[in-house]
Formats: C-alpha cells, structure tokens, sequence
C-alpha cells in the first residue's frame, strides 16, 4: 500500500518493559502513516521510554490512569488518518508482516474490523478472539462511540464487538515462532487482583445487554469459574469483586 492512511494507537499503562519495541516496530511499518502513543498514568518510566522518540511520534500524556478504553479514545481525536489500528504495549515480536495482516482486509474495503490473534508454537489463545485488543477499523466507524468508550475500561472491546455485530468483522491469526507478550504475573506482583478485576469489568459489560435473570445467573456461574481458576473460595472472589464495588 503505498498511500499511506493509517493511524496506529499504542495504549500504556506501566509498560516500560516493552513499549519502546513495539513503536520501533510501527514507525518502521511502510502501512503506518503516525503513531499515537498514549501513557495513561504510569507508574514506572513508560513516558520517559516514549520520549526518546521526540517528533517522532505523537505522545498523550494522561497523569492519572484512566483505562484502557479513555486512553484510546484519547488517541482516536488525535488522529490524523481515516484508519485506525489499534495495539497493545506489552506485544513482543511484532514485525511489519503481522501489522500488514491486519491493514490490509480494511483498507482494501474487505472488511469493517479485522481483530488480531495471537497463535505461536507454544499454543494458540484463538478462541479469545473477542478480547482481543489487536484491530484494525475505520475512524468514521468509531467516532459516535467515543463517549461510551470513555467511560469503560476494560470493556473496549466488548462496545466494539456489539457494535459491529452485523458488520464485517474478519479474524486473523498473527504467527509468531516466539513469545508474543509478557504475561500479567511477569508484570505485575499482584497480578491475581488485577486481572480478576479486568476479567469482571469485560463480564459486566458483555451482560449489561442482556436480562436482569440471565445476568445473575451468569453472574454466580462466572464468578466460581474465576475463584476456580486463581483456586480463590467463591465468596472471596464475590466480597472482592460485587460486595466492595
């Protein structure tokens, strides 16, 4: 593609680790027209990381962490291209090829939204497709749903995927012979809470379109999966996360 059309936006939040990787990756990409990285009240020197790039990118800074779905959304204003991509911070690996993969279905009008997926030799994590925050779309697409995005966290993805619910919507594998990201407990000591939090806050939004029944029900089966799963007693996991919020 030769006409360059693309905005890329890089949400941050602590990822001094690995960010200044994943914008090198992007401002050498010949399908990414400016880059947008977006620190969202780091802790740790994710900002200092983004400002050995200079002018070279554009940079929000937000003093205090807001999520995922402000920080992008922040991104999406400044943007300057009719097409968006969207990509994590803590992406290791990322080569033009797999950022081509997931221009190209969109710009090309072959699709609405194209959702990257990691898939590597050490298993695939494909059928989480839907939280995936690996996409491609257009910004006339997204902007009516920039003040409901705003307001959400980690649900980003959850308001995108009903939203183009009867849209286009094309899944890619993205092939790595080699680890593709850090993981949350190489990120973060208390990474247990953090991602019980994170997996609450998508659960929340996905039920908030369906009925009061339904969603209780769901709600006492999602929470024993997840005390199952971090091998937390049930109503540990519902004071936590229900009872405290």
């Amino acid at each position: 593609m030769s006409n360059k059309k693309v905005s890329c936006i890089i949400p941050a939040y602590n990822e001094a680790r690995t960010v200044a990787g994943m914008v090198r990756t992007c401002l050498k990409s010949p399908d990414i027209a400016e880059v947008i990285a977006v620190n969202d009240g780091s802790q740790d020197k994710t900002l200092e990381k983004l400002r050995t790039f200079g002018e070279k990118i554009k940079i929000v800074n937000l003093p205090k962490n807001r999520g995922k779905g402000y920080a992008i959304t922040q991104g999406v204003k400044i943007a300057s291209h009719p097409y968006l991509l969207f990509l994590d911070a803590d992406l290791m690996n990322y080569e033009n090829h797999h950022i081509f993969t997931l221009i190209y279905p969109v710009i090309s009008n072959k699709a609405d939204m194209t959702i990257g997926i990691p898939v590597n030799l050490k298993g695939s994590t494909f059928l989480l497709w839907r939280f995936s925050g690996q996409r491609c779309l257009k910004k006339k697409d997204i902007l009516p749903l920039i003040s409901q995005i705003e307001k959400t966290n980690y649900g980003l993805e959850v308001i995108l995927n009903e939203a183009y619910k009867d849209k286009k919507i094309v899944v890619l594998p993205t092939i790595f012979n080699k680890k593709d990201r850090l993981f949350k407990m190489e990120k973060e000591p208390d990474w247990a809470a953090s991602f019980a939090k994170e997996v609450w806050e998508i659960f929340l939004k996905t039920m908030s379109v369906k009925t009061a029944s339904y969603r209780e029900r769901a709600k006492t089966e999602f929470l024993k999966n997840l005390a199952s799963y971090l091998r937390i007693s049930y109503q540990k996991a519902k004071k936590y996360l229900v009872e405290e919020n």
